[in-house]
Parts: C-alpha cells; sequence; structure tokens
C-alpha cells in the first residue's frame, strides 16, 4: 500500500509561526507535521510515497529524504501551487493510483493510533470524521444512519452536517479509477482552485464512500494559529 501527501501549499494564514518554511515542516511535539505522517504510516507498514511538493519544494524535499532513506519515493511537483488547491495537486498524482492508498493532507498532525482504524479487511473508501459541530471554515460530511457518506464539501447546511473530516482518507482499489475521471471532470470544469473534496463529492453519488469515526484518537488540522498553538499543547 502506498501514500499520497499533498504538501504544496504555503500556509500563508502561518506565515509568521513559520518564518518562511512549509507548512508541513512546522513543529508539534519535536517532530514536524510531515515527520510525523511519514512515521505513522510507516508503522503501519507503508513502503512507497507518492508527495506533492510546491512551494520551497527542494527545502522540504530535502527534509523528507531524511526520515525515507530506503523507502520508494515519487515526488511531484505542483508549480502552480499559488494558483491551484488539493484538487489540482491530487489531480498531478493521479497516474500513481495504482491500488489503494492512504490520502493525507499536509497538514494534520495525529497520535499513533489513528492510522491502525482504518478497516482494510473491508476493501472500502473511508474518510475520517471528527464528530461534533463544526464551523464554515471547515470541510464538513453529511452522513447516512450507516455512516454512508452522502455529501462533504465547506458550503453545506451546518445543521445537517455530522462533523468535520480531517483531511486522511484510504481510497480503495476498486474506487480510484472511478475517483482519477472525477478529479478529470473537476480540471476540465476549471476548478483547479478547489478542494479535492470536489472530486470526492462526485464519487459519493456512484460509489459508497464510508465515514470512520475518530472517537478518542488525538488529530488536528492545523490551519491558523490557534490550531498550532491547541496542537502544541495537545502534543507536548
Amino acid at each position: 500500500m502506498q501514500a499520497i501527501i499533498l504538501a504544496a501549499g504555503m500556509g500563508r494564514r502561518l506565515s509568521k509561526e513559520s518564518n518562511g518554511l512549509p507548512k508541513a515542516m512546522l513543529r508539534i511535539g519535536g517532530k514536524t507535521i510531515i515527520q510525523n505522517q511519514i512515521e505513522a504510516c510507516l508503522s503501519i507498514g507503508i513502503e512507497r510515497f507518492v508527495i506533492v511538493l510546491g512551494y520551497e519544494k527542494e527545502h522540504l524535499r530535502e527534509h523528507i529524504v531524511r526520515f525515507l532513506p530506503d523507502k520508494e519515493i515519487i515526488f511531484i511537483e505542483n508549480n502552480r501551487y499559488m494558483e491551484t488547491n488539493t484538487l489540482y495537486s491530487l489531480y498531478l498524482a493521479r497516474e500513481y493510483f495504482i491500488d489503494g492508498f492512504i490520502y493525507f493532507n499536509g497538514d494534520v498532525f495525529f497520535g499513533d493510533q489513528l492510522l491502525s482504524m482504518i478497516d482494510l479487511e473491508k476493501k472500502r473508501s473511508q474518510l475520517f470524521l471528527k464528530s461534533g459541530e463544526c464551523g464554515d471554515e471547515e470541510i464538513k460530511m453529511i452522513i447516512s444512519e450507516e455512516n454512508r457518506i452522502l455529501e462533504i464539501g465547506k458550503n453545506l447546511p451546518l445543521e445537517q452536517c455530522a462533523g468535520e473530516f480531517i483531511g486522511i482518507g484510504y481510497f480503495a482499489e476498486d474506487d480510484i479509477a472511478l475517483f482519477s475521471e472525477c478529479l478529470e471532470r473537476g480540471i476540465k470544469d476549471g476548478e483547479e482552485n478547489n478542494y479535492f473534496e470536489f472530486a470526492v463529492n462526485i464519487l459519493c453519488r456512484q460509489k459508497e464512500l464510508f465515514a470512520i469515526s475518530t472517537k478518542e484518537a488525538r488529530c488536528l488540522e492545523i490551519d491558523f494559529p490557534e490550531d498550532l498553538k491547541k496542537a502544541r499543547a495537545l502534543f507536548k
């Protein structure tokens, strides 16, 4: 199995905290965000990494190879990182959708136990959901009683949402060909600056994707300075 990590963004809302480094290189609890993601992947046996770079790509590349000296790494460059978003970055990686993969936004910090909650035996796509109230800026999910994802996106009615998508998910092998087509449709529709959830939403209408509750597992998406402060308190 492989991991696909999107780490092209600049993280402008955290520019004071990052001192010009990519957001994925912010330190929390003695580790950078991307180091924590890589080490968690290695702990469950992931051997292959596809990583999309953009802002300060050489600096981030050098940082990553320190933690993966003997693993297969494929670096993809999103040279349009200033004008595009995660849909375009994942679109650039679509030729490497050769089997099931775990997807990561490059700004999510989490505890060791989170990835072990993915049920690979069921061979179905699963996205992590942090249940509870969420705000306007967060990517939200509407789910069925059976935890099937009915809709995912930022602009959903808050009263219908089960919680926040935390930016980590597993895409099953049976779904990835159609998922690739959904990403291509997004590009054709001029959605390069949209989130990759635009394509996931299309996929949800044709395939069954399920939400996995994060339960008590610690996890935070680092978008704002207050998120970083909270994460550093949580992961001392």
